[in-house]
């Protein structure tokens, strides 16, 4: 069994208005192009992790059809809630109606035959920015917050570290391999230990997917992900990785 991801693809099956085709010529059918690679690339006994930022939808019944587009696509699919995740209203509710062969993770973990995978959202982790690896060009991405927003961001964030602990304690220590997802980078450039990447190393996590992260210069490809502590990290963002699939490990 081979372990792929692939993050933020941003579907908008159902929803007008939201082509991400605004954010470079790169996006433009953007989903013909996932389909395609990743028909190709994935075998059905392979695992298919899905970070985050799934649909556009702003409520379950908009989100089918792009869920349905996800279990077209070979292989067994584990998601988790992205910042855009408009349309999940709770874990119980997405998991009830996922087609066949898709699992929906939120603060705890599944096991795929020798695979454990745990996830969770996570937040903005203080210390870690990509800012000046980004190159859009639009709108400013990051605008100075409020000290009443930086209050309540840290509010959250402290809020994600737990669903991130019980997440990590529920994985199954019998497997063969350990991933753990999120949807927000854990890890700066250059993999600097924090309290985050401490959890996943204190777990004995083998591989960290995440993804959140767009239009990020391709010349320092090689600056971000990497092995730090033991543990592998990958960076799967759709277009960071051409719409295809990236391999994570292969059992």
């Amino acid at each position: 069994m081979k372990v792929f991801a692939l993050s933020d693809p941003h579907l908008a099956l159902a929803t007008s208005g939201k082509s991400m085709d605004c954010f470079g010529p790169e996006w433009v059918d953007h989903p013909t192009k996932m389909a395609a690679a990743w028909d190709e690339q994935v075998d059905a006994e392979d695992l298919v992790l899905v970070p985050g930022d799934i649909s556009w939808s702003k409520n379950l019944e908009g989100a089918m059809a792009d869920l349905e587009w996800i279990a077209a696509r070979p292989g067994t699919k584990i998601l988790c809630k992205g910042n855009h995740e408009m349309w999940w209203p709770s874990k119980a509710k997405v998991r009830g109606v996922l087609p066949e062969g898709m699992f929906a993770l939120e603060a705890d973990a599944v096991r795929v035959g020798e695979v454990g995978v745990c996830a969770t959202r996570l937040w903005d982790v203080p210390g870690v920015s990509y800012h000046d690896w980004i190159i859009w060009k639009g709108d400013p991405i990051s605008p100075e917050l409020s000290e009443e927003d930086l209050a309540a961001s840290a509010k959250v964030y402290r809020r994600e570290l737990m669903r991130l602990d019980r997440a990590l304690e529920a994985l199954d220590q019998e497997s063969s391999v350990q991933i753990a997802m999120v949807h927000y980078p854990p890890v700066a450039p250059g993999l600097a230990s924090n309290e985050v990447s401490e959890r996943f190393q204190t777990a004995g996590v083998d591989h960290v997917v995440f993804g959140h992260l767009h239009s990020l210069d391709p010349s320092r490809r090689d600056e971000i992900g990497g092995e730090a502590g033991g543990v592998h990290y990958h960076l799967a963002s759709c277009d960071f990785i051409d719409f295809a699939p990236t391999l994570i490990c292969e059992i």
